[in-house]
Formats: C-alpha cells, sequence, structure tokens
C-alpha cells in the first residue's frame, strides 16, 4: 500500500498500515505492522503500547522551526540515515521503555527538511533480524519532497 501526503510518501508491506498527518511543528508519518489509530501521539506513544510480540513501528516526525532548526547544522547535520540494522536497535533508545521492546532513532535533513526517524520493535516468534528487514524494506520507499 502507497501512502502520500504532505512531501512525504512511502509504500507499506501487505498488511501493515501507514499514517500521515499534521503533527504539533510540521508532518508525521507513522508506519506499522498492527493498525493504528489517529490519537497515537507524534511518536507513536500510544500505538507502541499495542504492540504484540512480532510487530514492528515506525515514525518519521518533522521538525519546522526556522528560528530554531536550520536543516543540515547540530543536531540535524546528518543526512538521511542508512536503514536500520538489528545490532543498532537498544531498550536505551526507546521513548517509552516497555519490556520485549528496542528502539532505534536517528536525526537528519533530506530535501531541507529536518527530521527524527524512530523505530520499534517486538520480536517474537519471528527472528528478530527478520522483523527488522520487513521494518527497512518500508523505509527504503520513504521520499520526502
Amino acid at each position: 500500500m502507497r501512502v502520500a501526503g504532505h512531501g512525504v510518501e512511502v509504500t507499506v508491506p501487505h498488511g501493515w498500515e501507514a499514517r500521515i498527518s499534521r503533527g504539533g511543528s510540521g508532518p508525521v508519518l507513522h508506519i506499522a505492522s498492527f493498525p493504528l489509530l489517529a490519537s497515537d501521539g507524534d511518536f507513536g506513544g500510544a500505538a507502541t503500547g499495542r504492540m504484540r510480540l512480532g510487530d514492528a513501528f515506525a515514525a518519521l516526525v518533522e521538525y519546522v522551526d526556522p528560528k530554531l532548526i536550520r536543516p543540515g547544522v547540530g543536531l540535524f547535520a546528518a543526512t538521511r540515515p542508512p536503514l536500520p540494522r538489528l545490532d543498532e536497535f537498544s531498550p536505551s533508545q526507546l521513548q517509552a521503555t516497555r519490556a520485549g521492546q528496542l528502539g532505534w532513532q536517528r536525526f537528519f535533513t533530506e530535501s531541507g527538511r529536518t527530521c527524527c526517524l524512530y523505530a520499534v520493535i517486538r520480536p517474537g516468534a519471528e527472528r528478530p533480524d527478520k522483523l527488522v528487514k520487513r521494518l527497512a524494506g518500508a523505509l527504503e520507499t520513504l521520499h520526502l519532497s
């Protein structure tokens, strides 16, 4: 399924969901292997609380404040990050610590847009590396214009 809006587009695997909305500062994209709700919060705090074994979630949050944030500078100096790898996920990178979950977070600038990409997995019966590979496959289709 392909979803596009606010200059953000992504294609997610069959059975996954994607949603693009306006957050507090700019566009917010959520993708997940489970149902999403409009009330999930910019970084998916509510969504990640509903994750079951074998689920994955990612949020792209754009920060828009020209007085405080400059593309390509400071926290946003990096260009788009490489796709996540299993060895980069850690409980210490979670926005909200939950048993069994692992997080990954990167800040970057792409197409002059300052963003944070945040992902959470909850490994289960499926090998964690396969779960991350499915998530990375969806993120690989992410396009900002």
